[in-house]
């Protein structure tokens, strides 16, 4: 009924009435991060009533906006605190000027300060925006070089004390304890490297970097901070930071470097915590039983129609997959239409080329009709100016075959014609006959065509499969069927 209905009703009371419809309200409320699903929720039926206001408002091209914000990934999540409530905020340093938060945690230690070529040149005097394009760079650009670069690097500095500003009581700064292996090491003892906060490696990283003390309060550590190296990593254990209380380079503070295996990084988050609060006792005592009760029947209903929609209703195969399981084929003779095989094209597009053209060609076509199928089944096909002289002469030389002579004259004639039977174990069996034409007081006889260079490797499959097709055409018709496998 949504479906049908959905452009004809508003866009924001077609999806109000599918969430209601679905109960999706309380059911994302339990999630791990259900305040802010609930949030995006309620912001795309903002967004749906802002899209009516337009001059479009199928449903269809409602979604396809969604699709195309979710790839631009322009779209940021509805907020779901207020200012000066307990929350986590993510923004970039340009974005937190002229903020201040109790803590404050500077992210991505491996971004780069600047670029390592100059990214624009702006002459105001003169109207000019010079920026590389397609890997090329203006002679403007390239002659200030130096000149842009140290500007970059001025302004990375700026903005990395505006980051480190921002916190009132408490900031956090990621380190690494390895030194980077892709650097000279300075006299420092820090490598040198171009990281929009290696400007504080100073005042965070030890003179000595094995010359730890005892941190108070903290627990025992080990001899390494850093957890995990690649396969590719030169560094080992003996040149990392040691954990413990450091002085570093600069200042008269106290840093402490921890142990991560100290910590419990491998703890999941315990998802059915949430859950287990909202369906747990109230003030009163009183638990919610019958919504615990209904849960657990709609988890069993849930499961038991899982279990039943695994179960296939109906197995269907293909001749070609039954035919390595199918042992019986009497009945089958083989056949060789005139011509040289060896001298001819092969292949699969031969193939299909001479199966296209014996299924398009009457039984009592002439040189010119078998003429004309081969110039327009080879261009469908693409292909070569060989391969459809070769498959005109292979189809000339099978529709003179004795076979094809006696369908000529035959009472009934089928071609290409799809067929179906049901195995032993009752899957279906589908697969679709070259040639089939009925004999008066003799029965049917099914024919297979096959372009194959050597039949040898393949006879008895072959065989097998056409007394799948015999057996299926006796089956449904109640005339006797015999096959005939004809090498063309």
């Amino acid at each position: 009924m949504l479906r049908r209905l959905r452009n004809r009703r508003s866009i924001a009371d077609t999806i109000a009435q599918f969430l209601e419809a679905t109960r999706a309200h309380a059911g994302v409320a339990i999630w791990p991060a259900g305040e802010q699903a609930l949030g995006n929720i309620l912001r795309v039926l903002d967004m749906a009533r802002r899209f009516e206001q337009g001059s479009v408002t199928s449903f269809r091209a409602f979604v396809g906006r969604l699709e195309e914000d979710a790839e631009r990934g322009g779209v940021n999540e509805a907020p779901v605190v207020e200012e000066g409530t307990d929350g986590v905020r993510i923004m970039t340093v340009h974005k937190a000027k002229g903020l201040e938060f109790p803590v404050v945690i500077l992210v991505d230690p491996t971004a780069n300060a600047t670029f390592r070529e100059p990214s624009r040149y702006v002459d105001p005097k003169r109207k000019l925006w010079a920026v590389p394009l397609c890997g090329a760079s203006p002679k403007e650009l390239l002659d200030r070089r130096e000149e842009i670069l140290e500007q970059d690097r001025e302004e990375a500095l700026r903005l990395l004390y505006v980051a480190t500003t921002r916190a009132r009581e408490l900031l956090v700064i990621p380190v690494v304890g390895d030194e980077r292996d892709d650097k000279q090491a300075s006299p420092g003892g820090k490598a040198p490297s171009d990281g929009w906060l290696d400007a504080l490696d100073p005042v965070v990283y030890p003179g000595d970097r094995r010359g730890s003390k005892a941190a108070p309060g903290c627990p025992m550590f080990g001899e390494d901070t850093v957890l995990e190296r690649g396969d590719q990593a030169s560094r080992t254990t003996g040149s990392s930071v040691r954990p413990g209380l450091h002085r570093p380079l600069v200042g008269t503070h106290s840093i402490v470097f921890w142990d991560p295996s100290a910590l419990g990084l491998d703890k999941e988050d315990d998802a059915g915590q949430r859950q287990q609060k909202i369906l747990a006792v109230d003030d009163k005592g009183v638990v919610a039983k019958g919504g615990i009760e209904q849960h657990a029947t709609w988890k069993r209903e849930h499961d038991q129609a899982f279990a039943h929609a695994a179960v296939p209703s109906l197995v269907v195969r293909t001749v070609t997959e039954e035919k390595a399981s199918t042992s019986t084929s009497g009945g089958v003779v083989v056949e060789t239409a005139a011509g040289t095989r060896e001298a001819r094209p092969h292949g699969k597009r031969f193939g299909i080329l001479v199966h296209a053209m014996l299924a398009a060609v009457p039984l009592d076509g002439d040189s010119t009709t078998i003429a004309d199928a081969a110039r327009i089944q080879g261009r469908i096909l693409g292909a070569s100016d060989e391969e459809t002289a070769a498959a005109r002469d292979v189809v000339a030389a099978t529709l003179a075959h004795p076979l094809l002579v006696r369908a000529r004259a035959a009472e009934r004639v089928e071609r290409e014609t799809a067929l179906m039977i049901r195995a032993e174990d009752g899957a279906i069996v589908e697969g679709v006959v070259d040639l089939a034409f009925l004999e008066k007081g003799i029965g049917w006889m099914v024919v297979d065509f096959k372009t194959d260079l050597e039949i040898g490797a393949r006879k008895d499959e072959y065989v097998r499969q056409i007394a799948a097709y015999a057996r299926a055409i006796a089956k449904a018709t109640g005339e006797p069927a015999q096959g005939a496998l004809l090498a063309v």
